[in-house]
C-alpha cells in the first residue's frame, strides 16, 4: 500500500494506492465535494477487486493534498492525468484496462479526463449519482446562494455539523467517514470546489446545459451510470437520451458506496471483467 504526495504541476495530490505486479486492471477512484480518498477505503478489501491496482487520491484542498491555484474541473482532470503518469514511471502502475470510478462531483473531471485520453486508454467509465445535469444539485446551488448572500463560513459549519453530522449520519451512520472528510476539507477549497461545478453546470445554453453531461454524450468509452431513488428524474432523461447504461441500487443514500458496499463493488468487479474481454 501506498501512501504518497504525486507533484503535478499544481500543487502537490496526496495518493493511495495498490499498484499490482505487471499488466492488471487499474481502478481509478474520484471522491465527491468535501470527500476524501476515505469515500473509497472499502476498495481495497473487496474480493470482487483481489488483482487489481487501485488508486485513490484527494482532489486539491481535501483531505490530505493541499490547495492548489486553480480548481477547475479541467485542471482536476489535469492533476489525474499527473498522478496517473508518475504512478506508472515511479511505481509500475500498468493498467490493462483504465477503469474510472466518478462520484458525485468527481465525476467531471472522470468525464474530462476520458474526453482527453488516447483512444483505448480508458476501457470503462462508470459514475455513481455523478454530477452531469444541473438538476438535483442542491449542495452546490446553496453553498453558491450563501457566497452571494456573503454568509458562506455560517453556511459551510451548519452543513457540516446539522445537515451532516446531526441529520444526514442520523439516517446513514455508515456515512461517517464523510463528516470526518469535510473536517479535512478546506473551506476555501470547498467553495472554489463549488464555483468550478456551477460554472460547469450552467455552461451551456438550453435545458442540457452541464458541460460535463456534453462531453459524456460524446464519449466512445463505455459508460454505465449507477444511481439510487434519489436521483434527480431529469438526469434519468437525459442519460436515456444519450444511451448512457443507468444501474438502480435501492438506497436513499447518495453514498452508494458504503450504502451497497458489496453491490458496488460488485459492479466494479463485473466491469473489470467486461473491460479485460
Amino acid at each position: 500500500m501506498l501512501d504518497i504526495l504525486v507533484p503535478t504541476g499544481d500543487g502537490m495530490a496526496f495518493v493511495r494506492a495498490r499498484i499490482a505486479l505487471g499488466r492488471a486492471p487499474a481502478v481509478i477512484c474520484l471522491h465527491g465535494l468535501g470527500d476524501s480518498h476515505l469515500a473509497f477505503e472499502d476498495a481495497f478489501e473487496t474480493r470482487y477487486l483481489d488483482g487489481a491496482s487501485i488508486v485513490v487520491w484527494d482532489m486539491a484542498g481535501h483531505g490530505a493534498s493541499p490547495g492548489c491555484r486553480d480548481y477547475s474541473m479541467e485542471a482536476s482532470a489535469a492533476r489525474l492525468r499527473a498522478v496517473i503518469d508518475h504512478l506508472a514511471d515511479a511505481h509500475g502502475l500498468r493498467p490493462s484496462p483504465l477503469l474510472l470510478v466518478g462520484h458525485s462531483v468527481g465525476g467531471i473531471p472522470a468525464i474530462y479526463f476520458c474526453r482527453d485520453a488516447p483512444p483505448g486508454e480508458v476501457g470503462r467509465l462508470i459514475l455513481a449519482e455523478a454530477s452531469v445535469t444541473r438538476f438535483g444539485s442542491f449542495v452546490t446551488a446553496h453553498a453558491e446562494a450563501a457566497r452571494l448572500s456573503g454568509r458562506f463560513p455560517e453556511w459551510y459549519k451548519e452543513f457540516r455539523e446539522q445537515v451532516i453530522f446531526r441529520d444526514y449520519l442520523g439516517r446513514f451512520p455508515f456515512c461517517r467517514h464523510y463528516y470526518a472528510s469535510l473536517r479535512f476539507c478546506g473551506q476555501e477549497a470547498f467553495l472554489q470546489t463549488v464555483l468550478a461545478v456551477r460554472r460547469t453546470a450552467k455552461a451551456l445554453p438550453g435545458k442540457w446545459s452541464h458541460a460535463a453531461g456534453e462531453a459524456l454524450s460524446k464519449l466512445s468509452v463505455p459508460a454505465i451510470y449507477a444511481h439510487g431513488r434519489d436521483v434527480a428524474p431529469e438526469t434519468l432523461a437525459f442519460l436515456q437520451e444519450i444511451g448512457v447504461t443507468t444501474r438502480p441500487f435501492p438506497t436513499d443514500c447518495h453514498f452508494l458506496m458504503q450504502a451497497m458496499t458489496g453491490e458496488f463493488y460488485g459492479l466494479l468487479g463485473e466491469c473489470c471483467r467486461e473491460a479485460r474481454g
